[in-house]
């Protein structure tokens, strides 16, 4: 168990400047909770003096100072006031328009696959007026005290029997301070919620029941809080968030200068395809590999490697096979990347476009067998294949040592005979239900572009667009398309392959419009830093229906392209051009023939696929991110954190405020899918969203 910091240990600093910076930092909200049991009245004495600007307090131990202000009523009542803009969730985040409001809930529930709030102990943040941000610091920073994380409001409505002897050492009498406790207790109630949705504040629309409720997303302040804090002991990959007006955002925004870190986890896609059978073939004759060498050469490679061979140190026999496992589907997914290129040229070869004539100039080669071969006769090319991957490894300088290593050479081989044996398995044929056939298609759209979509999908990560936001596009697709034929169409689930993903760099400026206390000035709105990416992607939408509304479909797919959204995350959203790809709205009754089309997608590209890995808390969902290189976090949905309501200002008769929830995606590549086979993609490639009265999230069918 990780022993936290105690106040006495910094209370030893001798230098003044050096103890007043360490104490500062340690009552600041991105750092860990400072143990201060049994030094209440130095704790009393610090968070006092922090109630002034830095510059007017030389020394945080200033006894003289913190009696000074104990009894300057109207300094405390400043500080007493500022109770009052005490939340559990931030309403100004990152909107800063966002005024007059604040929001006290209650944990949302424990979700095993989904970190929130609900993983933590409430703790309490503060966002009003900009000014006030150091009054603030009296009853709002966190410490720990009898093994519990609290603050000097939370405490206060107790009226601790230690505190109280703290305040009476600096001259407060025993009446006052239970005035400020009564006082600080009617600020704080356990939950409290606006009356009114605030202009500013977003909202999103989300099936409820049978009709709509209108969910405004708030950020956590313990969630907040815990990713900083691992920020700061450079635990996972962070970007920064920029806040021009820190102060008016929050104090913990204010006391990060600003600079907010959200996990920055973009997904990897190879920005080139291996097709080009002609160049291929040029590069075989010219005695080149035309192999992907370039992921084995990756740090990923070298740290499963290393981990394979290290596994011994792990001290629980789980934990060694847990690492192990993880570690040979890492090296069968890498592998599956080295053999690439040549599984692409083998498909051109198998359907058509390329003779196999013009392959007799490299007959004889490793590469012709590898193109040529059946199916079943593919395990035979074990061995060259094998000694293929061992002399690139030997001839590379920064893996050179891993070439025949006795240790990972079984390793290496049964993971390559695994990915021969099954791109020789052939899945038998599935007899499709004729009755659910009639009851269901599916809709294939194909290399979808989109323009600055919105690359954080929630306020703790950038990467991957929302899952809710594919989800919210489709639902919108199905109102526009039902709305076209007059059916009752229900677009069900989704499964998603991203070919294409980019980050786009800059900040976009907010459009003109009526700002100003009394909307008479026409000016554009504050910058609020974000992350876009441009991407290009395929979908593929399972329809549920009637017969005789899936027969209108089939008659009439041009409404499938008429009806298409021009919206996707906050992004443009546009069709392939013209050019690119022939048809690229198609509709499939049978799965067998979808899946045979799904199977000659760019090698390139991921599919976004569902997990089970459970996680209870931040150091638990980085180590998944740090162990498997496949992995990506990204919004599953919304927790609701109050009743729903009738609020004014909501867009729908019901509206409540709900914490976005994080979870881990795989980003498995084309050819994993491909080698798993058809029961295996239906079965768990398939998005849905599980609207529940606790829950909003999106889950594997």
């Amino acid at each position: 168990m990780v022993k936290n910091l105690h106040l006495r240990e910094l209370l030893d600093i001798e230098d003044v400047q050096a103890r007043s910076a360490a104490l500062r930092r340690a009552f600041a909200a991105y750092t860990e909770p400072l143990d201060v049991t049994g030094e209440e009245s130095s704790a009393l004495i610090i968070l006092l003096n922090l109630t002034y600007p830095k510059e007017l307090v030389d020394d945080l131990l200033d006894k003289r100072l913190a009696r000074t202000t104990v009894n300057n009523q109207t300094h405390i009542d400043v500080c007493i006031d500022e109770v009052q803009w005490l939340h559990t969730h931030n309403l100004k985040y990152p909107d800063i328009r966002v005024s007059k409001q604040r929001l006290v809930a209650s944990s949302p529930q424990v979700h095993p696959n989904m970190l929130s709030s609900a993983n933590y102990q409430r703790t309490l943040g503060w966002s009003h007026d900009s000014a006030k941000v150091n009054f603030a610091k009296l009853f709002g920073c966190h410490f720990i005290w009898q093994g519990k994380v609290t603050c000097l409001a939370t405490l206060m409505c107790e009226a601790p029997k230690h505190w109280k002897e703290a305040f009476q050492e600096l001259g407060m009498p025993v009446k006052q301070f239970m005035n400020i406790c009564g006082r600080v207790k009617h600020f704080l109630p356990a939950q409290l919620s606006p009356d009114k949705v605030d202009k500013y504040s977003v909202q999103v629309r989300m099936p409820y029941r049978d009709g709509y409720i209108a969910v405004t997303p708030v950020v956590s302040h313990a969630l907040q809080s815990e990713l900083q804090q691992a920020a700061i002991k450079k635990q996972g990959r962070y970007t920064s968030l920029e806040f021009i007006r820190p102060a008016a955002v929050s104090e913990l925004v204010a006391s990060l200068g600003g600079n907010v870190k959200a996990l920055n986890y973009p997904l990897r896609v190879n920005k080139k395809t291996h097709g080009l059978g002609d160049n291929l073939l040029a590069r075989v004759l010219s005695g080149q590999d035309v192999l992907n060498q370039n992921v084995l050469s990756q740090p990923r490679f070298l740290r499963v490697l290393d981990e394979l061979l290290s596994s011994e140190s792990a001290l629980a026999l789980k934990q060694r096979r847990q690492q192990k496992v993880a570690n040979l589907r890492q090296i069968r997914a890498m592998l599956s990347e080295w053999l690439a290129p040549m599984l692409e040229w083998r498909l051109e070869v198998k359907e058509g476009p390329i003779l196999l004539s013009e392959l007799e100039p490299i007959n004889g080669s490793l590469e012709y067998q590898f193109l040529t071969f059946e199916n079943e006769l593919l395990p035979e090319l074990l061995l060259p294949l094998f000694g293929r991957l061992n002399s690139v490894m030997s001839h590379s300088a920064m893996i050179s040592q891993y070439a025949f290593h006795l240790r990972l050479m079984p390793l290496l081989r049964n993971s390559l005979k695994w990915l021969l044996t099954h791109l020789a398995y052939k899945e038998p044929l599935l007899q499709n239900d004729a009755e659910d056939e009639h009851f269901q298609r599916y809709l294939h759209l194909k290399g979808i572009r989109v323009f600055d979509a919105q690359a954080l999908s929630n306020p703790y990560c950038v990467g991957i667009p929302s899952l809710t936001a594919v989800w919210g596009m489709m639902h919108n697709y199905q109102r526009r398309l039902n709305e076209g034929l007059g059916t009752q169409l229900r677009f069900t689930s989704f499964s998603w392959f991203i070919r294409q993903y980019s980050s786009v760099s800059g900040k976009k400026l907010p459009e003109y419009g009526m700002q100003g206390a009394k909307e008479n000035q026409f000016r554009r709105a504050g910058i609020i830093d974000n992350r876009h990416c441009d991407l290009v992607f395929d979908l593929v939408i399972h329809i549920d229906g009637y017969e005789d509304d899936l027969a209108i479909l089939d008659n009439r797919t041009e409404m499938l392209k008429a009806s298409f959204p021009a919206n996707f995350a906050g992004g443009v959203m546009h069709p392939p051009e013209l050019d690119a790809v022939g048809a690229w709205c198609q509709l499939y009754q049978c799965e067998a023939e979808l899946f045979s089309t799904l199977k000659r997608l760019p090698m390139s590209g991921k599919w976004i696929m569902p997990t089970r890995y459970s996680m209870g808390n931040v150091s638990d969902l980085l180590f998944l991110l740090d162990k498997n290189s496949s992995l990506c976090p990204t919004m599953f949905g919304y927790l609701p954190l109050t009743e729903p309501v009738n609020r004014v200002g909501s867009l729908e008769p019901l509206h409540c405020y709900a914490e976005p929830a994080l979870g881990v995606v795989e980003c498995a590549s084309a050819i994993e899918i491909r080698l798993q086979g058809q029961i295996n993609y239906f079965k768990r490639a398939f998005w849905m969203l599980e609207a529940k009265e606790h829950s909003m999230l999106m889950k594997r069918i």
